[in-house]
């Protein structure tokens, strides 16, 4: 894949001002001036819930980075409709491809900006609000800010293991139309590091789902809880909370090489038992899978109105304009012995809808969030950085798995990598890695990427299992294709 980089630096120069306009100079609430937006609580809290809403679009975290473009590229899918067939060949420079690029770039930009607009306004507005509101708005938008960068940096730049030092991407800070110099990976992840941590302190005390808390519920809320702030504290898990920068600053940590910190951050998420992994009792009940996620294992997460007509129903199904589809061969490839039977989630997360013939992913039916982060994966970046497989074995007793501990000489780094291919939520974090790996690769020799195109082992692991030892010389690449596709 050849992400042009430079092409996308002058163009991220005309988003940090202009693109947060499209929202900012209308007059309609959370569409209303700048001068004018600012000038009350209110108006921040409507600005922040803005940076949601445009996150959650379609072109956005509501459908291209998460269960569209980026899983069609993670090879989640074995087949989609025809006008974006190029993603499953990894043709980035296809029309119809490449306009998803653009538009994951142009998306996160965007909101960024608004980010910055709120932060160039907050601190000299803290007359306006009301006990804790200041520093969640200014804490959600830092940490917003950084998680956005992460994510332009994971897909437009090296990995920080191959190339801290090469140049990634620009790290907005301010409100500026002038064009914004690229940092290296390491600058940019110190940066998000650097934003995400100071969130979290700031928030520490006042989130209501935080740690001063003992406990957290989202049921039962009476009207007055609504009318009080306008609602502003409550369903804290479809905002970036305090344990969500947590959560992210684990994957950050992990992708950083930092195991120590990663593990630290992952076992406070997950030792703050507000959040659980489901239990099998509660597959009985008359409710989706991907329901039952949202409300027992989304750290944070997106709000979108209409998830079924809007999201599922035009991604999966034989009447559907995307028609994502996974076979049952992929599905007993990834599922495995005995998981294509007892694994919860092959059992419960596909649908078969009446009069048609293939079955579809249905994760994002009867539910009206998309999570940014999970507890699932808070489990598997514990196990990788402690070496500790019980966190993997914890969650696998959660999906199905009781009776099948794990060996204990397991390939545990073969494990997690199986376990993230499970089609949960977190699929596109791998897809992701996907992305960068294939970049890496087809960047040192153009020849390797017209053999990965045909290949069929097209998930992270085993390209890193089959590939990355490679002095990428062709013909030991194409041996190692041949070797994989016999087993």
């Amino acid at each position: 894949m050849k992400y042009r980089i430079v092409k996308y630096i002058g163009l991220a120069g005309t988003l940090l001002l202009g693109g947060c306009s499209d929202w900012l100079d209308v007059d309609p609430k959370s569409q209303i001036k700048q001068e004018v937006l600012f000038e009350s609580e209110s108006g921040f809290r409507d600005a922040l819930t803005g940076i949601y809403t445009v996150m959650a679009r379609t072109q956005m975290y509501g459908g291209t980075e998460t269960m569209g473009f980026l899983d069609m590229v993670g090879q989640v899918y074995t087949e989609v409709s025809i006008d974006y067939a190029d993603a499953l060949n990894y043709d980035y420079e296809a029309t119809k491809i490449e306009k998803c690029i653009d538009t994951i770039w142009r998306g996160n930009y965007n909101a960024i900006a608004n980010c910055n607009h709120i932060l160039a306004n907050i601190d000299g507005r803290k007359d306006v609000f009301s006990s804790g509101v200041y520093e969640a708005v200014k804490a959600e938008a830092m940490a917003l800010r950084g998680f956005l960068h992460f994510d332009l940096l994971r897909g437009f730049a090296p990995s920080y293991l191959r190339g801290a030092n090469q140049a990634a991407i620009p790290y907005v800070e301010e409100v500026t139309n002038k064009p914004v110099a690229q940092l290296t990976v390491a600058e940019v992840i110190d940066k998000v590091i650097g934003d995400v941590e100071t969130a979290r302190k700031l928030i520490r005390e006042v989130d209501p789902i935080g740690p001063t808390r003992d406990s957290y519920t989202e049921s039962g809320y009476e009207t007055e809880d609504y009318i009080q702030g306008d609602g502003f504290w409550l369903y804290r898990k479809s905002r970036l909370n305090y344990y969500g920068m947590t959560a992210l600053l684990a994957r950050v940590y992990l992708y950083k090489g930092d195991k120590t910190k990663a593990l630290e951050c992952a076992k406070e998420v997950i030792d703050s038992k507000k959040f659980a992994l489901l239990e099998e009792s509660q597959l009985l009940q008359d409710k989706t899978w991907g329901y039952l996620c949202s409300e027992n294992e989304y750290i944070s997460s997106l709000y979108v109105y209409n998830m079924e007509e809007g999201r599922s129903d035009v991604y999966f199904g034989e009447e559907s304009s995307v028609k994502c589809h996974i076979s049952d061969t992929r599905r007993t490839s990834v599922f495995g012995t005995p998981g294509v039977d007892i694994d919860w989630r092959n059992q419960n997360m596909f649908f078969l809808k009446t009069g048609e013939a293939k079955s579809y992913i249905g994760k994002y039916r009867g539910v009206n969030r998309i999570p940014l982060l999970k507890l699932s994966e808070m489990y598997l970046i514990a196990a990788e950085a402690s070496g500790d497989k019980s966190y993997l074995q914890t969650l696998r007793d959660h999906r199905g798995y009781v009776n099948y501990p794990l060996e204990e000489n397991c390939d545990l780094a073969a494990e997690i990598e199986a376990e993230y291919r499970k089609l949960e939520g977190s699929v596109e974090e791998k897809s992701k890695e996907v992305i960068r790996l294939q970049r890496e690769f087809a960047e040192r020799d153009e020849r390797l990427k017209e053999l990965l195109k045909g290949s069929v082992y097209k998930n992270a692991g085993d390209l890193r299992r089959y590939l990355t030892e490679s002095t990428f010389d062709v013909s030991g690449a194409r041996e190692r294709i041949r070797q994989y596709e016999q087993r």
